[in-house]
């Protein structure tokens, strides 16, 4: 009768062991993803793409730099030159190409990579709620080789301005 009841504590405790791992591990993804602002890029496609690691993200706001990270955004140091894409050229080149070849329509700046193999462009989409500035934003990578387009980072009301050293 005791060997029974041993068997059943033992049994007890590994559920409990169990749930309050499966619950540390759910408050830590949660806490990850709320520190992020939600913006966890799990896929890492971004990475396919040659000299990523210079694409800087601006806020405006308060002059931060920001680089792609696998959480979304990391603080950076900030650039001493950072050139000013709004307001893109609407008959340049780079502008046609990613009307025509990548489907964009809101383009709000374009950044050349350094090689040319890319265009940076950056899209505001509007989500037709009546408010203003009630956008999501999506910092895409066209591939002039591929064809292909490669989401670098997207968010809701992310406006941010980009460069590509």
């Amino acid at each position: 009768m005791g060997n029974r009841s041993e068997k059943t504590n033992v049994n007890k405790s590994r559920k409990m062991i169990f749930a309050v791992i499966i619950f540390f591990l759910v408050v830590s993804m949660g806490l990850i993803s709320y520190l992020s602002g939600f913006h966890i890029d799990l896929s890492q496609k971004y990475r396919s793409i040659e000299d990523y690691e210079n694409i800087i993200f601006k806020d405006s706001w308060d002059n931060q730099c920001y680089r792609l990270w696998a959480w979304g955004l990391v603080k950076t140091e900030d650039a001493a030159v950072f050139e000013d894409h709004r307001d893109p050229d609407t008959s340049s080149y780079e502008y046609r190409l990613l009307v025509e070849k990548a489907g964009a329509e809101w383009i709000e700046q374009i950044v050349p990579s350094p090689n040319g193999k890319y265009i940076l462009y950056v899209e505001r989409i509007y989500r037709g709620t009546g408010t203003t500035d009630d956008e999501d934003v999506y910092y895409i990578v066209y591939s002039v080789d591929d064809d292909t387009n490669t989401t670098v980072y997207s968010g809701y009301r992310q406006f941010l301005l980009v460069d590509w050293k």
